[in-house]
């Protein structure tokens, strides 16, 4: 076991001397959690969407379990690549785990609002809350946090174009903030999930390394 993993770190510290010395960075790794977790926000609001304005009619969509499911779909995948995530050159730079940090950070804190939310959702009734407006803070605190994690991830992997994805994030904090309590609220939470996760996971896809250290 030690000398496996004394090969593994060799070759990590190999890996990143030969970037260093073509003048690069070491790139991303964990693209691909960035489109699962857009991907299956970015349906779960579309379809959420579509059944309160009508046009789509199944029951359950919407729903707390529907959200439930979505929530258990995208930790599952999360767990199940983070895992291979690990093994790629570059894994352990200081880009790739201020990202792991920070991205990680922001998942644990916006399942547990929306845990607590429903689970205090009595404690908002007794003080006249309106439950659903605390449950429609969610897309606005999530997306502020992205902007967080991108502008954090961006100056530790010096990657600029990052830091667009963080504006990006904070209009969408906003224009979620704006439209609460409006059907629009989850278009605009399925587009700024497939704008701020999707899109900067497929581009960091393209980027990563394939090869296992």
């Amino acid at each position: 076991m030690a000398s496996d993993s004394n090969k593994e770190l060799a070759g990590e510290i190999a890996y990143v001397k030969a970037l260093a010395e073509e003048g690069r960075n070491a790139p991303l790794v964990g693209g691909a959690l960035y489109v699962i977790w857009g991907a299956v926000i970015t349906c779960a609001s579309l379809l959420t969407y579509l059944r309160i304005v009508g046009a789509v009619e199944l029951a359950f969509v919407g729903d707390l379990g529907f959200w439930i499911a979505a929530l258990a779909i995208g930790w599952g995948a999360s767990f199940f690549y983070g895992r291979k995530r690990g093994l790629k050159p570059g894994a352990f730079t200081i880009g790739n785990r201020t990202a792991t940090a920070a991205w990680f950070a922001v998942g644990v804190y916006v399942s547990l609002f929306w845990g607590a939310a429903l689970l205090f959702q009595s404690r908002f009734s007794a003080i006249g809350v309106d439950a659903g407006v605390i449950f429609g803070m969610i897309f606005p605190i999530a997306f502020g946090l992205y902007g967080v994690a991108f502008y954090a991830t961006a100056v530790a992997a010096r990657l600029d174009w990052m830091r667009g994805f963080a504006i990006a994030a904070w209009i969408f904090s906003l224009a979620a903030l704006y439209y609460l309590e409006d059907a629009r609220h989850f278009l605009v939470g399925a587009a700024g999930s497939l704008i701020c996760a999707v899109l900067p996971g497929l581009i960091l896809m393209r980027r990563e390394p394939s090869d296992i250290v």
